[in-house]
Formats: structure tokens, sequence, C-alpha cells
């Protein structure tokens, strides 16, 4: 079954790529999204696996067209291909846009952000929020909750909707609430509170869906990867989907239901249901769901469970967060143009969530570099944002999109790093981590070969210092 799941995740990024008009070199012609909706392979579970891949065949391609079966390394695979729609989002009155294009949706669950718990996140699809490429950032969407009706931000969100743009291995949003909307939300406890957290994928296993209706019985199926179709008038966008779960319901999902939480049977929370999907290319399932794990980590933010303690309770009603006092005008210009707020921009990026020593470490680091000339850099600026030098302004990197937009939009973190970015710039910040010109973090998975035989001058945090790298 292990031959059989890597081909599956290889043909499911072939065709994502070429989906996205990307040139696969070398990847077999029929895997090809003009050809192929989706792929489709039965999840492993009790019993014999049904050991073939379910190609769900666009209108006017041939079965023949395709071959019989797919080459691995022991052995063969068989393909079966079928006539199956692509799958269709269903996008119940929880979750609405504002502006046009109007989409309806399901919140999925609260979360709080990892590196700065005050701010608060309702999460549901990406394609009920931002269902075009028109979607922009800051835009109203209403919250209902009880019969009323709150507003919330549209923060972040993947994937862009529309062909010819880059493809996502998820469909997940946040909305920025506050903590009126937190309390309401908190209101509905057992009724929407997850009771933990689970990632156990497994044939067969049971879930619910749970929409405005009341909870939806269904089964996990299958591994799915496709093109996912977003009704808007005669000209539908569309994006495509990888590695996302097809289940069975015992009754059709409904518009609506985009974004509500799929549970498994002792209420721990597994998914978001993303849209309905012919049974004919998925083994059956009728429905397909985003795992919840891979957003959570995407985004850096922790959902609100029942038994978590900072999931609050009546009595303990947090206040609205006071308004923060935003740094001095003449700091607020053009990074390129700007010292301190480039500087503090790094520092906020590369190390909120480890304090202040932290952050006054990686200021260190900057400063350093700056006075030893590295890579050839003569400003505090170049130093930051040489090419890879600090993930955080990397292009493909998580906070990227969140430093464009954190001096319009300060934290407390943020108005920290701008003092520490001032006093590191005015020559009155010592050196705590001993001349470190780089820095790791500790948790790192795949160390850098260039760790090799180093031993950190410094550890602060969860960073790891070293001042002996050539």
């Amino acid at each position: 079954m292990r031959n059989a799941r890597q081909a599956f995740i290889t043909l499911s990024r072939i065709l994502q790529q070429r989906h996205s008009g990307a040139v696969v070199a070398g990847a077999p012609d029929w895997i090809d999204p003009a050809a192929l909706d989706s792929i489709a392979l039965m999840l492993p579970g009790a019993g014999a696996p049904v050991r073939e891949l379910r190609l769900a065949l666009r209108d006017g391609i041939p079965a023949h067209a395709l071959p019989r079966t797919l080459a691995l390394a022991h052995g063969e695979l068989p393909l079966h291909c079928v006539r199956a729609a692509a799958a269709r989002v269903q996008a119940v009155p929880l979750v609405e846009r504002s502006a046009p294009p109007l989409e309806r949706g399901t919140g999925t669950c609260l979360v709080r952000d990892r590196l700065n718990p005050d701010r608060y996140y309702l999460i549901t699809c990406g394609h009920v929020v931002a269902p075009s490429a028109v979607a922009r950032w800051d835009e109203v969407v209403s919250v209902q909750v009880g019969g009323k009706s709150y507003e919330g931000k549209l923060r972040e969100w993947q994937p862009t909707v529309g062909v010819g743009l880059p493809a996502s291995t998820i469909d997940a949003a946040l909305i920025e609430v506050d903590s009126t909307v937190v309390l309401a939300l908190r209101e509905l406890a057992c009724d929407w509170l997850p009771q933990a957290l689970d990632d156990d994928i497994r044939r067969d296993r049971q879930v619910a869906l749970h929409r405005a209706q009341g909870p939806l019985p269904g089964m996990l199926k299958v591994h799915w990867s496709g093109r996912v179709s977003v009704p808007d008038g005669d000209d539908d966008p569309d994006y495509f989907l990888r590695d996302a779960i097809g289940y069975m319901t015992r009754e059709p999902t409904s518009p609506g239901d985009s974004g509500a939480p799929v549970w498994s049977e002792d209420d721990g929370l597994l998914g978001m249901h993303i849209g309905s999907v012919a049974p004919e290319g998925a083994f059956g399932a009728n429905a397909v769901l985003g795992r919840i794990a891979p957003v959570l980590e995407w985004y850096n933010v922790k959902p609100f469970t029942r038994d978590d303690p900072a999931s609050l309770g009546a009595a303990d009603r947090p206040g609205v967060p006071p308004r923060l006092n935003l740094p001095p005008a003449g700091l607020l210009l053009h990074p390129n143009q700007n010292e301190v707020i480039v500087l503090a921009k790094t520092i906020w990026g590369e190390a909120r969530g480890e304090g202040v020593d932290g952050m006054k470490a990686v200021a260190c680091v900057v400063c350093n570099r700056l006075q030893r000339g590295h890579r050839g850099c003569h400003t505090a600026a170049a130093v930051c944002l040489s090419p890879k030098q600090f993930s955080c302004w990397n292009g493909n990197d998580p906070n990227r999109r969140r430093l464009d937009r954190i001096d319009r939009e300060p934290d407390a973190q943020y108005l920290q790093a701008v003092d520490i970015a001032s006093q590191a710039l005015a020559g009155g910040l010592p050196d705590v981590t001993r001349g470190a010109l780089h820095y790791v973090v500790s948790t790192l998975r795949e160390r850098p070969d260039w760790l090799a035989g180093k031993v950190p001058c410094a550890v602060i945090g969860r960073h790891e210092f070293y001042n002996d790298i050539r």
C-alpha cells in the first residue's frame, strides 16, 4: 500500500502543477488537467485494501486514451477511469462576505495566534470568504452567532481562486474577530467547541459533519486530489486541491456547509468540509474535507477546545483589548527608506514569540553583521533584506505577508521591536550573543550542514547563536 500511496502523492503533485500552468518535464502526458478532474486512492483500514487509483475523466476524454496500469518499483498499480463531475464547493449562514461576490459558509473553529495570544480568529474555508481573485485583505465578513450578527475582518487565506493562479494544499482562511465574538462563540460550548484535536485518518472511521441543521454522520473513505469548482455565474472559477480526504455521508451535503467542522466519534476536530464530490470518482465518497492539522500549522494558530485552560468560561469574560499606541508617524516609511522600521520588522518577524531577550538577541546579530560588513552590507536594512538570510523576509514564508502590514496594525510585540531597533541603531544595546553572526531555531528538524561540529556560543529562548561560522 505504501507504493500506491506514493504514486497517488506523485501524480497529485504533477496534476496540481500542470493545473497552475507549470511545465513538468518527464511526466506522462496523460496526467493533465485537460484530461483529469481528480485522483482517488482508498484509505488504509481493516480488510483487504483496494490497490487501484480511480481517475475522474473530463468530458470528451475517452478512457482508452489513458493507460490501464501504472508501473511501480514492485509491480503495477491498476488505473480505473470513470466519468465523474468535478468537486463543487458548498459555501449555512454563519459566515458571509459583505462584498461581491457574495458567499456563505460555516465556521470551523475558533483559534488564537500562537505568537500573539490576544488576537482571535475564526477559521473557515478560503473559498467562502475569498471566492475570487478580487478578494482583499481587511474586507468585512459577517459572523452570525445565535441569531446575532458580528463583524470580522478577512486576514489570511488560501488558495487564490482562479485559473492559472498559484495552487494550494489547503482551503482555509482566518477571519479576525474581537472578544465579543469570542464570548458569543464560547456560549455554544459543547455544541461547537471540540474536545480536542484529532488527525487519525483511516478508512471507514466514523465521523460527523457539524452543520447548522445538525450533525450529519459520515465515514472516511479515500485520499482525494482534484479540481474544485466555485460557482460564480456562467464562468465558474476553480482551483486545485491536493491530498484532501473523501468521505461518505448518509445524505447529501448542502450549499452553506463549506467550512463546517468534521468531528470524530469522540468529538475530536479532524477537518473542515470543502464540498461535494461525485461518488463514481471517489470509491463512493460524496464529500471532501481538508485536514485541520496542516491549516493550524500553516497559520501558526491554536484552537480553543473544551479542556483548554485558555477557553474562557462565562465568569472570565475578557475585556476588549486596549488600543495600542502607534509608533511615531515618522517611522512608518517605505522599508527601503527607513533603518528602524526594517530592523523592527525583522526582530518582530524572527522573534516576536521569544520575549524581550530573544528579540534583543536578533537585533544584536543584525548589528554584528553591520559592523563587520557581512555580505557587503553597509546598512541595517541591507543586512536584514539580504536574500535568504532572515527567513521572515522570504517570499514563501507565512510571516512575509504579515510584515507588509504590521506597521499599519502594530501589536504589543511590534512596539517593543521598534524600541529595541531604535536602541540598537543608537549603539545602546549590549551584545548578549557574544558576537554571533548566525542563529538557528533549536527545534529545527533538518539542521543545516554548516552546523556540523559547531557549538553555540549562546542559547536564548528557542534560538541557538553561533559566532564561529565563516
